[in-house]
């Protein structure tokens, strides 16, 4: 919610030009994120709540693995930016910005994800610094007019560094941090990571593809108004989220499927839906008076793609809830050929479409790749 209002503000002063921008370079980042990270933060988690007598052992490991990938992801985001940004400037001064904000993001991930599987309160604290510090920041800016690209962009970048000495200072206090790195334990993390980056390069490809196709496609206004439709109906994500995260270190503790397991899961899928569904009924029947007033006139053409998106949402937070599920219960391959299926279909609609309904195409293909997702999950 807070990353939301956040967006609003930057939106709202921008325009959709600017914040198409954003859009595109927020959605590199993510993919920088994905490919650096290497399936480390759930490796981390599910480890540390499978062996916690070494969990300051495998969080160190974890984060030399993290800091080797994420510096080759680096060097290649520097070099990408110009074509990224077809030779604008300032869009690839913000790529720049974005990608080297990726290394310090990715180390503060093996603290922030350690943190899952021993203190789920100092871990949601943890996650909530950085959107909340970003929030403020933003709406400074904002009131003294000073809100651009760059702006917005190095505010990522300094409250990403506030949460990485958050997340480490957490960790000392449960006993998480200093630790060393062992040799021994780069085989497992690895074999895990790399499941689970077989099954999030595809969930990325499913979450982030319209917006990197868009990127490159359509005019920045476009995707402008897009992404304040994706990010609306993203809103129920963070809440529903923490349902599959703290049913993850829980199920990966437990060495077999018990009764209490199979409540837990059932629970977690139903509420999910629930959540969802009373959060996106809502916001979907209000968009047409709710987008003007909160985004401006500009913003107007989200409206229908909030009422295409709404239901690919519901699957979408459904299907996070089942893949944590699935991943805590040493099953990270089930979720990574769903995962890849529902891509390969996403990348066939947008290819079919996206010559004829520009942005609607990536709206259609979103929603049907998260309903085939969460059908193949189940």
């Amino acid at each position: 919610c807070t990353a939301g209002l956040g967006g609003a503000g930057l939106a709202r002063t921008v325009g959709p030009t600017v914040r198409g921008e954003e859009a595109a370079v927020t959605a590199w980042f993510g993919i920088a994120l994905l490919l650096g990270g290497m399936g480390q933060p759930a490796a981390l988690c599910f480890y540390v709540a499978r062996d916690p007598s070494r969990a300051r052992e495998y969080a160190a490991t974890s984060r030399a693995i993290v800091m080797a990938t994420g510096a080759l992801a680096l060097v290649a985001g520097m070099l990408l930016a110009p074509l990224l940004a077809h030779g604008n400037t300032n869009v690839a001064s913000g790529y720049r910005i974005a990608f080297g904000v990726s290394i310090i993001a990715l180390v503060g991930s093996s603290y922030t994800y350690s943190l899952q599987a021993r203190d789920i309160t100092r871990w949601n604290v943890s996650r909530t610094v950085q959107p909340v510090l970003s929030l403020l920041m933003i709406l400074v800016l904002w009131s003294l007019n000073l809100l651009t690209l760059d702006a917005a962009l190095l505010v990522l970048a300094s409250t990403m560094l506030m949460q990485t000495i958050w997340a480490y200072s957490s960790c000392r206090r449960v006993g998480l941090a200093p630790g060393h790195a062992r040799a021994g334990l780069v085989r497992p993390l690895a074999a895990y990571g790399a499941a689970q980056i077989a099954a999030l390069t595809p969930a990325a490809l499913n979450e982030q593809l319209d917006q990197l196709v868009l990127s490159q496609t359509v005019p920045p206004a476009d995707l402008g108004r897009y992404a304040i439709a994706v990010s609306l109906t993203l809103l129920p994500l963070s809440a529903v989220s923490a349902i599959g995260y703290v049913a993850f270190p829980r199920l990966a503790s437990e060495r077999s499927v018990t009764a209490a397991t199979r409540r837990l899961q059932r629970l977690a899928i139903w509420g999910s839906a629930a959540l969802t569904a009373a959060m996106l009924v809502p916001l979907a029947a209000t968009a047409p008076w709710l987008v003007p007033l909160v985004f401006g006139d500009a913003y107007r053409g989200a409206v229908p793609l909030i009422w295409i998106l709404t239901p690919g949402a519901l699957f979408l937070n459904c299907g996070q809830v089942i893949g944590n599920i699935l991943r805590g219960r040493n099953h990270p391959g089930v979720v990574a050929w769903a995962q890849g299926f529902a891509a390969l279909f996403t990348i066939a609609l947008l290819a079919a479409l996206l010559p004829f309904l520009g942005v609607y195409a990536a709206a259609i293909a979103s929603t049907a790749s998260y309903g085939i997702t969460t059908e193949r999950l189940i």
